[in-house]
């Protein structure tokens, strides 16, 4: 399990998969980890064809866990990733971000976009939020995890986590995200969930640019748009067979094209 430092925090990574495969980073949603990966089998099936970066989030996993809310700004968040990749020498890749973890590549679009060849955000909107619901979803945590549709382990995972670090990123509010999706210059799949409370919001926000695709999950709600992997893997697989695909088509013809 390596660990690389971002100033004074260290991020805990794994790679998985091909080495000569496309690279993709997988980002994990809020009260997650590394561990979802494993246990919805993204990494089982995806691994056969890309090289997978999975990150636990600072504040999440085996990744540090301050208590100031100044240590969960959307920049730092960004930065994580860099720093994982940049420790493994990788120039570009493509990203997936569930909930959380779609958010964090609005900071990665704004400040590190050249480093991405394709996005894929799950469960998330460019809108603000006042995070509100999700800080009494971490002081509540003993009334709904035992109800939650997860397995044992799953459930012990969400209250083994550090209820302060977890306070602390959900202290500032979101702020609208809009215009970073609107200038984008690389493709985009966003997917949301039919029964997601968000669905409008992120099919809405799927306009805003013609690099953006948008894809519904049947049958999820918030959390099952992670959990229906079955239905989500080959919606990654087939958007990024179909931006590498363009990408070499483009990069032949442009060759071809040269004295």
């Amino acid at each position: 399990m390596p660990f690389i430092p971002n100033n004074d925090i260290k991020i805990n990574y794994e790679i998985e998969g091909t080495p000569q495969g496309e690279c993709l980073v997988l980002q994990h949603g809020f009260f997650g980890g590394i561990e979802d990966w494993y246990d919805y089998d993204y990494v089982e099936r995806l691994k056969k064809t890309f090289k997978l970066i999975v990150i636990d989030a600072r504040g999440h996993g085996k990744s540090d866990k301050p208590h100031r809310s100044e240590q969960y700004s959307l920049y730092l968040r960004a930065q994580d990733v860099i720093k994982v990749l940049d420790a493994e020498k990788i120039d570009k890749c493509h990203y997936f971000g569930y909930s959380m973890g779609g958010w964090i590549s609005f900071g990665l679009m704004k400040w590190f976009t050249s480093r991405f060849k394709s996005f894929i955000l799950d469960a998330i909107h460019p809108y603000e939020n006042d995070m509100l619901s999700l800080r009494d979803s971490v002081v509540n945590l003993e009334h709904w995890v035992p109800n939650h549709h997860v397995s044992e382990e799953h459930k012990r995972r969400f209250l083994l986590n550090d209820r302060m670090a977890l306070l602390a990123a959900v202290e500032e509010p979101r702020t609208n995200n809009t215009e970073l999706l609107r200038t984008l210059s690389v493709p985009c799949l966003m997917l949301a969930g039919e029964n997601d409370p968000i669905y409008g919001k992120v099919k809405e926000s799927s306009k805003l640019s013609p690099l953006i695709e948008f894809a519904a999950i049947p049958e999820a709600d918030h959390w099952f748009s992670l959990y229906k992997s079955g239905f989500t893997i080959p919606q990654i697989e087939g958007f990024i067979e179909k931006v590498t695909f363009k990408s070499h088509f483009r990069n032949d013809y442009n060759s071809e094209d040269q004295p």
